[in-house]
């Protein structure tokens, strides 16, 4: 074992007793000597370091560097990029992420009178760590990277020399600069290598990202009796174990459960003979009224509201309702429109005023048929009915632990 694997082999006890939730992640990555990449890179099975530049850094900093590598790889950074996005601004994006997880991470155990178990290389100021983006995805940060609107807070943009790797494990730019960079060049110690395209190469790195996952949960189990996971890190390793459905995607199941008996799977839709699929028939000629209803008292999320508009038009298009009725209320109803079959829903929303919902539950109490259900967006801030209807209600709202006195509730994130 020469000098450098004797290194690597204390970096990696180094990271078992000062910061163990890397400790199964780093052990799935050995390190390969590579002359061809400017800093250091991985692509999910292995470090590459760059030679001069692995004996350029301090014992701490090869803990630092070791680490980010296998942030990128914990996080599923290689495997989340963005279809058709520019692969060294992802890289950038990743790197602001996990420089400021890394920065949390020091935070903490600093903060209990410990040394800094992240040192960055020289000079510390000059990597990408922007403030702003802390308890971001980085999915948003790539946007913001994107759009080049970086925040104006702290820290360059991410732009400029450094900024990512490219497939075969090579870096496309060169590594950190001993002097101070000139602002908005962010230099990167810690890139990725873009996936190869190819079937068998896609199958192989989504095995390969399974396999990642699980061992996050793995650090994370072993990290988490011990309080040393920073916020941002928690909340993605929860998501992780309880991946959150979109709120349409359990409004469109709700809508076919309450539509359900509705449907004749004992005698197909002949429509369909011969398409190779076999589809229920209506037992009715079509599904019962549906009623929409969109509380516009308050300021709604824009592109929540878009959705809520499409939901509206996949619900008539998939569930064939007899009619789909359309309500706009606040305080008092201002607009009803009234869809069939064959129909385009309107993007057009009125708003304005206080919020009661029971103008609602009352014109919809005055129609002939009471309805299969009621669907009702809104931040659930108003008057309810005194008692619940006759007919299925969920609301759809943007209040995190939102109440109703009756009805399901389903929690949509503004975005």
């Amino acid at each position: 074992m020469d000098a450098r694997d004797k290194r690597v082999e204390k970096a990696q006890t180094r990271v078992i007793f000062t910061v163990p939730f890397f400790a199964p992640g780093v052990a799935k990555l050995p390190v390969v000597w590579d002359p061809a990449v400017d800093t250091a890179c991985t692509g999910g099975d292995c470090i590459r370091f760059n030679p001069e530049f692995f004996d350029s850094l301090t014992d701490p900093q090869l803990v630092t560097v070791i680490c980010h590598e296998t942030a990128h790889c914990l996080l599923g950074h290689i495997w989340r990029a963005p279809g058709g996005c520019d692969w060294d601004q992802w890289n950038i994006a990743c790197d602001h992420a996990v420089n400021l997880m890394l920065k949390d991470f020091s935070a903490m155990v600093t903060a209990k009178g410990l040394a800094d178990p992240f040192p960055f290389p020289d000079p510390p100021e000059a990597y990408c760590a922007n403030p702003a983006f802390r308890d971001m995805a980085e999915e948003a940060i790539y946007g913001r990277l994107a759009a080049n609107k970086p925040p104006s807070q702290g820290g360059g943009n991410g732009t400029g020399k450094g900024s990512g790797a490219k497939g075969g494990g090579k870096a496309a730019q060169s590594g950190p600069s001993q002097a101070k960079p000139a602002p908005g060049s962010m230099p990167s110690f810690g890139q990725m290598s873009k996936p190869k395209p190819g079937n068998g190469n896609q199958a192989s790195a989504k095995k390969l990202g399974n396999d990642w996952q699980n061992t996050l949960l793995q650090s994370a189990k072993l990290a988490s009796g011990q309080g040393t996971l920073p916020a941002g890190l928690e909340r993605f390793v929860d998501q992780t174990v309880n991946p959150q459905v979109p709120w349409w995607e359990l409004l469109r199941s709700w809508l076919r459960e309450q539509c359900a008996d509705d449907w004749n799977w004992l005698q197909p839709a002949m429509e369909y003979e011969g398409s190779g699929f076999i589809l229920p028939s209506l037992a009715s000629e079509r599904v019962g009224t549906i009623v929409f209803a969109t509380d516009t008292s308050g300021s709604i999320n824009a592109e929540m509201l878009a959705q809520f508009q499409t939901e509206k038009q996949v619900c008539l298009d998939e569930m064939r309702p007899k009619r789909l009725v359309d309500i706009y209320c606040d305080s008092r109803i201002s607009k009803v429109e009234e869809y069939g079959a064959g129909d385009t829903i309107t993007k057009q929303c009125p708003g304005g005023g206080g919020t009661d919902f029971r103008p609602v539950f009352e014109h919809v109490g005055k129609m002939d048929k009471q309805p299969k259900a009621l669907v009702y967006l809104t931040d659930l801030y108003g008057s309810f009915p005194a008692s619940a209807p006759g007919y299925p209600v969920i609301w759809v709202t943007w209040t995190k632990d939102g109440k109703a006195p009756f009805g399901h509730v389903v929690y949509a994130p503004e975005t």
